[in-house]
């Protein structure tokens, strides 16, 4: 019993050297890793001083997707960028006096006219007016024209929210600007010309994208702050009478306008050929009248007798 005792004493005694062994290299192990990491940590420590730092790029990272988690949540109705589009199709009796009218409303409620186009087709009459309308006067515009028009034939509004995109631009323009600011100071303490030109060129990179951001920006704004409006507006000839012919007074006048209007290219093409002609009719008349006064004067004198030629004679 005494020996199985041992035995099994000794049995325990050689695992407990070897847990404890195992422990101790495992202890080692790690801290050999860690003395690794400082070390490497120390030398890379060196070049910080001209970098920007790697934890405050991951700030700036978390910080924007934090912001925009929050801020998309917390922006209200009233405060989202909605980009509004309207198009229309109309037809109308006097396409000049309709053109007045919304030109008056759109200046009216602040707005301003963008582009303007007009053609003709036979009797039809086209043009297309695009709008600049701010956007709590959209709404109100719009019924303006409706009173314009003779008939819309379609209309159609779109809108694009980027709220998100907005939200977004300027959370990474305060991170931009936080990086411009660290490189900045960067810039400052460089104590060196390589360090300096370093520092430059990333501070140049960071600016660069600061103002591609501030456009895009100003971009949306704009669009979010005006809505686009497009007529297209159609003047029919039919418009004008319900059968699609003038009254009889209209006839009567048109008439009589016609034939002045004939009248007046009558006389300007007699003026215009007269006008033509009066060169060659100089020429004309330089080479024919003395030709005509010798000719006349010849016919004129009296012919020699003989005995005119005898008195001349003696």
């Amino acid at each position: 019993m005494t020996l199985r005792k041992t035995c099994q004493w000794l049995l325990i005694g050689m695992f407990m050297i070897m847990v404890v062994s195992g422990c101790g290299s495992q202890e080692q192990s790690q801290s050999g890793e860690m003395a690794n990491i400082h070390s490497t940590t120390g030398k890379s420590r060196t070049m910080e001083g001209l970098q920007p730092d790697p934890a405050q790029k991951d700030s700036s990272s978390s910080n924007v997707k934090a912001a925009l988690s929050k801020k998309g949540a917390a922006v209200s109705q009233e405060q989202r960028k909605v980009i509004y589009q309207a198009d229309l199709n109309m037809k109308v009796v006097n396409l000049s006096k309709a053109r007045k009218a919304m030109e008056a409303a759109a200046k009216k409620r602040g707005g301003y006219l963008v582009n303007a186009s007009q053609s003709r087709s036979g009797k039809e009459v086209t043009g297309t007016l695009v709008f600049r309308i701010p956007q709590d006067s959209f709404q109100s515009f719009l019924n303006q024209i409706e009173d314009v028009a003779q008939e819309i034939s379609s209309q159609n509004i779109s809108g694009n929210d980027v709220t998100e995109e907005y939200v977004d631009l300027k959370s990474r323009l305060r991170a931009k600007k936080a990086v411009e600011k660290r490189l900045l100071e960067m810039m400052d303490e460089a104590k060196n010309t390589d360090d300096l030109l370093q520092v430059s060129q990333q501070l140049s990179v960071v600016q660069e994208e600061i103002e591609q951001i501030k456009g895009r920006i100003q971009y949306l704004e704009n669009q979010t702050d005006y809505s686009t409006v497009t007529v297209h507006a159609v003047q029919y000839a039919a418009l004008n009478d319900a059968e699609g012919k003038p009254g009889l007074w209209k006839q009567i006048t048109l008439s009589f306008v016609q034939s002045l209007g004939w009248l007046r290219d009558l006389l300007e093409g007699a003026l215009v050929v007269g006008a033509a002609l009066v060169p060659p009719a100089m020429l004309l008349a330089a080479l024919i009248i003395p030709v005509y006064l010798w000719y006349r004067r010849r016919k004129q004198s009296p012919p020699n007798t003989p005995g005119d030629r005898e008195n001349s004679s003696m």
